[in-house]
């Protein structure tokens, strides 16, 4: 019958083998979500700022394109005295409303001048002043479109484009910030399993020294244990410093309202499950999302548009310039009679006709045919690239699904290397085997449990890249 140390001693490391893998975690610690990362970063970090700025130049280069169909008041007075001489004095005041639908410009305005010498042609009714109403129409080049109504349309579409540029810098952020998480995830939860493998090597280390003092043990198992030791405090500092950066890593996406840099506590800790919602998705459903909402699809797509409305300018080029200019004319005041002069539609006009026509159109014909090569240069562009976000997401799709059934497998190793790790207890336990073969079997589960946390970190990542492939962000 062994005696009450020996007994003592057997019963100690027992225990210490059936020590849990997870060593429970402070009480004051909080689980730190992906999803509260994600909202702190859509409002604070410096990149999502920027994106959003995007948006709003796009909205003032919109305001800018219509500001080329402002009303416009204008006004100018010129006189001149030489040698006490009254050679005219000139006012002209006119409002001019440029119209978007028709490319004419509505006028209206009144004139006053008066003087010994002044041209005829000026004459505003002897000095007692004209007003004036008209309009400038082109009905040759300018009919349906010009340059204001195609800046204006530009503008309109580069609205969407700066939305699908924001939509593009954001999905590279979240994916960032995705991959960031994960890696602290795998690290964290490798510095805990290590740290436990290293507890439980210390306990050993502890009791198996005792039965040496005790000569039950050749001082040869103390150094067996005590390498084991040193082999996983060097495993587990390794794995501190990695987790420790993995958090200072992750910092990097955490700011404050006021743009201050926040760091990530140590009281945080990741979050157990992984976010799998999105890893039923079918890759029909993935190819149809990224045709219709792919970043990069949409704004090859836009470009297109911009193009199209410049073909269409060119075009309008090719027509000659051909413009009618009309002003009723109406003297303010009759001298004699003090009555507003109802001649206005009869007699009392201005009336002219612009025409220009290049006789070769060289520049035009040129013009059309640049634009014609940029569409074409679009256009493979888009077919190309097209092609290109269908086999990366097709990649994508088959890293997920291979990572999937390996995660599967892999969690069974942990389970088939508990079993046995159990089953060398019990036979420990029975003095049917000895600390060697159970550090042997500790040490098997514990790559097994890093392996594990590694393939989730893996597979997560895949998830987050998948979705950005497919043109997605964190609604998506």
């Amino acid at each position: 019958m062994p005696y009450p140390g020996k007994q003592l001693t057997f019963l100690v490391i027992f225990l210490l083998l059936h020590l849990s893998n997870t060593f429970a975690q402070n009480d004051s610690s909080t689980v730190f979500h992906l999803d509260d990362l994600y909202a702190i970063v859509v409002q604070n970090h410096p990149l999502a700022k920027q994106a959003r700025l995007l948006s709003e130049n796009a909205q003032q280069q919109l305001r800018l394109s219509r500001g080329f169909f402002d009303p416009k008041i204008s006004s100018s007075y010129n006189s001149k005295v030489f040698k006490g001489k009254d050679y005219y004095s000139k006012w002209k005041s006119e409002l001019k409303v440029p119209v978007w639908f028709a490319g004419m410009d509505l006028k209206a305005g009144y004139e006053r001048n008066d003087g010994d010498y002044l041209n005829p042609e000026a004459d505003t009714d002897s000095g007692n002043g004209l007003a004036y109403a008209g309009l400038s129409l082109p009905i040759g080049q300018g009919l349906f479109i010009d340059q204001r109504r195609a800046t204006l349309r530009q503008a309109e579409i580069f609205q969407n484009l700066a939305q699908a540029e924001q939509v593009k810098l954001l999905n590279k952020l979240f994916l960032q910030v995705a991959k960031d998480y994960w890696q602290w995830y795998y690290n964290y939860h490798q510095e805990l399993l290590l740290q436990n493998g290293y507890q439980l090597a210390l306990f050993r280390f502890e009791a198996v020294r005792i039965r040496v003092n005790q000569g039950d043990l050749a001082s040869i198992d103390s150094v067996e244990a005590l390498s084991i030791l040193q082999e996983r405090e060097i495993n587990l500092k390794r794995a501190q410093v990695q987790a420790k950066n993995a958090r200072i890593l992750l910092s990097n996406h955490l700011w404050g309202e006021e743009g201050e840099p926040l760091e990530l506590s140590a009281l945080f800790t990741p979050m157990e499950m992984l976010d799998t919602e999105f890893a039923d998705a079918t890759l029909a459903e993935l190819y149809e999302f990224a045709n219709e909402n792919h970043p990069e699809l949409l704004k090859i797509n836009y470009k297109l548009d911009q193009l199209d409305i410049q073909r269409r300018l060119a075009r309008e080029y090719l027509k000659p310039v051909l413009n009618l200019n009309y002003n009723f004319l109406s003297r303010t005041v009759d001298s004699d009679k003090q009555e507003i002069n109802s001649q206005f539609f009869t007699e009392n006009y201005k009336f002219g006709v612009d025409f220009v026509f290049p006789i070769f159109l060289r520049k035009e014909r040129a013009k059309v045919q640049q634009t014609n090569i940029k569409i074409d240069q679009a256009n493979l562009d888009r077919f190309y690239l097209n092609r290109t976000v269908l086999n990366e997401i097709t990649m994508q799709y088959n890293e997920v699904q291979n990572l999937k059934e390996l995660l599967q497998l892999q969690e069974d190793m942990v389970s088939n290397y508990q079993r046995l790790l159990d089953g060398e207890r019990e036979k420990f336990r029975n003095g049917e085997s000895s600390v060697f073969y159970v550090n042997v079997r500790e040490g098997k589960l514990l790559d097994t449990q890093i392996k594990l946390f590694k393939m989730r970190f893996e597979y997560a990542k895949s998830l987050a890249t998948l979705r950005w492939s497919a043109g997605m962000g964190i609604d998506g």
